[in-house]
């Protein structure tokens, strides 16, 4: 009895320590200190209803032991001698149904504005989000007339970029199945639904990068299905427009006749425009024609723009020890040449897809030689120019 006790106890020690540790981890998402003000009211009900848990704990744990104690068996009592029964207690019944209810009514009084100030529509921009898998499509009005499909629209990948100070709302989609929208420092989770429009919006009082994921479960890769929100100050926010637009002109300027570009170009032509769009130059995928169940590839027309690919999950510029952007001598930020190169070579290598079934992109290991990689990467460099930052 007292080995089998104390394997019990080491058990439930190292059960212990592992969720100790688990909960100590420290990785990009954090609902704990909310930026935005729709998370930070969020965070207000969360932790009082949670405050409202514990106290309620403790009343219990406390009621319990005031029991054993009171009511523990005696040595002079009588094994045999049974107390008195009693059949039921109206006034305790009755208080701990009232008190419990009482806890809820207040729940809920204090809960619903706030329910209903989370679905009212912002005062700034909208930016049209789509999830599929396994990424996020971030889509701007420019000319805010409610059109996502004109000329002068910007369509990006992973980084969803608004400006300080701003309540932005968002349309979010879905191109395939149920996703869910969540950065927890912004705001709390939104479905994105096929067929369905589901409006939210998000806000931040301070520059940043804050991260988020899809949290649905939506297939192999749901997990991997990441995104961040780049907020910057608003002169910096307009720099960031300003270069979307100066990148999709570039990228419809012709390159230098026998350069690597203009063989990346050539290669990106063979192998990619079925799915993939630059503007003004391959647009045959455009309007959900790419080869993929969900009709839609990451837009690459400023894809050096971005500070992440792959739905987020590989970094675009390499990064040091302390996630800060690392730059070379000539005070650009270094390119992640070699996870990109790496990526084009075999993405399903590096994210679980079903190229096989139009869901990922496509193994080119066996297709593209090491010359065919570097031209390739010389001519996807070319397209947008390094991402606005935070300050």
């Amino acid at each position: 009895m007292g080995t089998r006790f104390a394997r019990g106890l080491r058990l439930a020690v190292l059960a212990g320590v592992a969720l100790l540790v688990v909960g100590c981890a420290t990785g990009q998402l954090d609902a704990t200190k909310p930026i935005g003000k729709e998370a930070q009211d969020i965070d207000g009900l969360m932790r009082l209803s949670g405050w409202m848990a514990v106290g309620v704990g403790i009343f219990v744990a406390a009621a319990v032991v005031v029991i054993i104690v009171k009511f523990r068996a005696k040595p002079t009592d009588d094994p045999d001698d049974l107390p008195p029964q009693i059949h039921g207690n109206r006034k305790a019944e009755i208080t701990w149904t009232l008190i419990p209810t009482a806890l809820l009514v207040f729940l809920t009084i204090i809960t619903l504005p706030t329910v209903f100030a989370l679905a009212r529509e912002g005062d700034g921009r909208t930016i049209k989000v789509e999830g599929q898998q396994w990424w996020w499509q971030f889509s701007y009005d420019v000319n805010e007339d409610g059109d996502f499909d004109d000329a002068a629209d910007i369509v990006t990948a992973n980084d969803l970029v608004i400006p300080v100070g701003e309540e932005v709302n968002l349309e979010i989609h879905s191109n395939d199945v149920i996703h869910s929208f969540w950065i927890p420092q912004l705001n709390g989770k939104r479905d994105a639904v096929p067929g369905r429009v589901h409006h939210w919006r998000i806000s931040s009082t301070e520059p940043g990068i804050f991260y988020g994921e899809c949290v649905e479960f939506c297939g192999l890769s749901h997990a991997n299905m990441q995104m961040r929100a780049i907020v910057l100050e608003e002169a910096d926010f307009e720099r960031w427009l300003e270069g979307q637009q100066a990148g999709r002109a570039a990228a419809a300027e012709p390159l230098a006749e026998d350069s690597a570009e203009a063989a990346g170009a050539s290669l990106f032509e063979t192998h990619c425009i079925s799915c993939h769009v630059v503007d003004g130059v391959y647009e045959s995928a455009a309007g959900g024609n790419a080869n993929l169940l969900a009709g839609i590839a990451p837009n690459l027309t400023n894809l050096m723009s971005r500070t992440a690919f792959a739905g987020a999950l590989y970094e675009t510029y390499v990064q040091d020890a302390d996630r800060e952007y690392v730059r070379g001598p000539d005070g650009k930020l270094i390119v992640n040449i070699a996870g990109l190169r790496e990526w084009v070579r075999n993405a399903p290598d590096l994210k679980p897809a079903r190229a096989d079934n139009l869901q990922g992109m496509l193994d080119f290991s066996e297709v593209l030689t090491d010359q065919d990689l570097d031209n390739l990467m010389a001519y996807l460099r070319t397209l947008g120019n390094e991402p606005v930052l935070p300050r």
